[in-house]
């Protein structure tokens, strides 16, 4: 039985593997955002620098799965890419997205990295981190904190003026729901990839004005 399906992206060109079963059952995962070009994407923050390129979800269980992009920001901006570190990407990642609004309504406030490590996939350097979130109350949980857990992986790709644009894969979930969810999780952050580019291919910085 399929427990992972896929998402190919030959607009930005990437792929990666997501479940779609755990603990024996289904997981009802659907498309909220379809992959589309990053000057249309919905921006994470006032600042618009990062921004949802696709998004899957499970309103039942309050699953986000998203690819993001954005340019180098904070030291990274300012650091040899040979020399950025896996704590130094989370953290340049998740600033950026500290002020944003995951699909099921809640707050994202507090990151916390659990842990961060980097590794070479064909060639191509990957960030990989698991980090926690501290949210507003939703509707399935009405205490003060709810917290919520995720892995993330992080690659790069140069703009049309060779600037390095941040590729991010997040899985997320209720933290309560970590011990089914985080070892799909990490098989699915594990099957990120930055693919070849075809003619459908648009780089992150092409035509900045176009919404559409």
């Amino acid at each position: 039985m399929q427990v992972f399906g896929t998402l190919k992206d030959d607009i930005l060109a990437y792929e990666f593997q997501y479940p779609t079963r755990v603990g024996g059952r289904q997981l009802p995962i659907i498309p909220s955002r379809k992959p589309e070009r990053y000057s249309s994407a919905a921006p994470l923050s006032a600042d618009a620098r990062q921004r949802i390129v696709s998004e899957l979800v499970s309103f039942t269980d309050r699953v986000t799965i998203s690819v993001t992009v954005g340019p180098a920001s904070g030291k990274l901006a300012t650091t040899p890419l040979q020399e950025w570190t896996a704590r130094e990407v989370a953290n340049a990642v998740l600033q950026d997205r500290s002020t944003a609004r995951v699909t099921t309504g809640q707050r994202v406030a507090l990151n916390t990295i659990e842990e961060a490590g980097q590794e070479t996939r064909d060639g191509h350097p990957y960030w990989t981190y698991e980090h926690t979130s501290q949210g507003s109350p939703s509707l399935a949980n009405r205490s003060k904190e709810t917290y919520r857990h995720s892995w993330s992986v992080t690659s790069y790709r140069p703009g049309m003026d060779g600037a390095p644009y941040l590729y991010t894969l997040t899985l997320s979930c209720p933290d309560e729901e970590w011990p089914q969810l985080g070892p799909l999780y990490a098989q699915a952050q594990e099957s990120f990839r930055l693919v070849d580019t075809t003619q459908e291919y648009v780089p992150p910085d092409k035509d900045p004005w176009r919404f559409f």
